[in-house]
């Protein structure tokens, strides 16, 4: 292909063409279970982070409910992925070898926050970093300083420093060599945050004047963004490594996010959101005992804390959602 302006711009409005198609085909489900904020600066402050509002009587004068002091603070972080077009490739008419890559590129710009969010996950259950491809994700730490997952959290009334009790948001001691979690994102603020600072978008580096077309003999065409994946209220998640194809182990983690209380000590109204906007999120090893334990009208009937060998009716169906992450794999 003669390269002229013209034809340039036509060979990659096609690139364009195949980054959208790809995009709009790739799933995504992270802004299921966490709030998208937009960024305006570096960083952002989440001062409502260990404060949740509650009624009381109106006897006196009205009482403020006050920001804590202990907010939430999450940094941008920036990525990107690109890719080089030899010229020669273009003149040779064989530029159509790279509309698969671009797809791909359009693929993994729409995934790409999956696996900041499933990523971080799996690293706060497990208590540590967890390194998918060339993406590092930190352990994320909670607003009260304690990891996301912990056996440990404060509860206390407010405004009182001194916690009253401690909650944990996680079982450890069930054995299963991955986690499996739940999560109430019914609220308008969701367990998890996924922050956008500048959202993903394409740059073109395909005029013949480019440095690097004259330096490498290289057009070049590339997608980044600034964004960073974060914690909200630990009382919406719950964690565990226990037996699946036992129900009483996911009874038992709804029964302790139930109880979950707010910073002034009352009940925090964990799982109370209507079915479709409660979640049980599981790595692909445990997808078919999850699918039987939502969607099977028959299932296996805990008996003295076993599992009885006669099917009955499966009280579970239908109590959430499922997810399947390959990114907590």
């Amino acid at each position: 292909m003669d390269i002229s302006a013209a034809n340039l711009t036509s060979m990659f409005t096609g690139f364009d063409v195949a980054f959208s198609r790809a995009f709009e085909k790739a799933p995504s489900y992270y802004d299921k279970i966490c709030t998208v904020t937009r960024s305006m600066a570096r960083q952002n402050f989440y001062p409502w982070m260990g404060r949740t509002t509650n009624f009381r009587e109106w006897v006196g004068d009205r009482v403020l409910q006050r920001i804590e002091a202990h907010g939430y603070t999450l940094v941008n972080r920036k990525f990107e992925d690109s890719v080089a077009i030899g010229r020669d490739d273009i003149e040779d008419d064989m530029y159509g070898l790279y509309t698969p890559m671009i797809e791909q590129l359009g693929w993994d710009t729409k995934v790409f926050p999956n696996i900041l969010i499933f990523g971080m996950l799996k690293a706060a259950a497990t208590n540590t970093p967890l390194t998918i491809g060339k993406i590092t994700v930190p352990v994320p730490i909670c607003f009260d300083g304690l990891n996301f997952f912990s056996t440990a959290h404060p509860v206390g009334p407010m405004a009182d420093g001194a916690a009253d009790t401690t909650a944990s948001n996680i079982n450890t001691l069930g054995g299963l060599s991955y986690y499996w979690y739940i999560a109430d994102c019914g609220r308008p603020i969701r367990p998890l945050i996924y922050q956008e600072r500048r959202p993903f978008t394409v740059t073109r580096m395909n005029t013949l004047t480019d440095e690097r077309v004259w330096n490498q003999d290289e057009f070049r065409y590339g997608v980044d963004g600034r964004a960073n994946a974060g914690v909200a209220f630990w009382q919406l998640a719950y964690a565990s490594n226990a037996d699946l194809s036992n129900p009483a182990n996911f009874a038992a983690a709804i029964s302790a996010m139930r109880k979950f209380k707010t910073d002034a000590g009352q009940p925090f109204g964990s799982w109370d959101s209507p079915s479709s906007d409660r979640y049980l999120i599981v790595p692909p090893d445990a997808e078919e005992v999850a699918r039987q334990l939502l969607h099977g009208d028959f299932g296996a009937i805990n008996v003295a804390g076993s599992v009885g060998g006669i099917p009955g009716t499966n009280i579970y169906k239908g109590e959430c959602q499922l997810i399947v992450s390959p990114w907590l794999a």
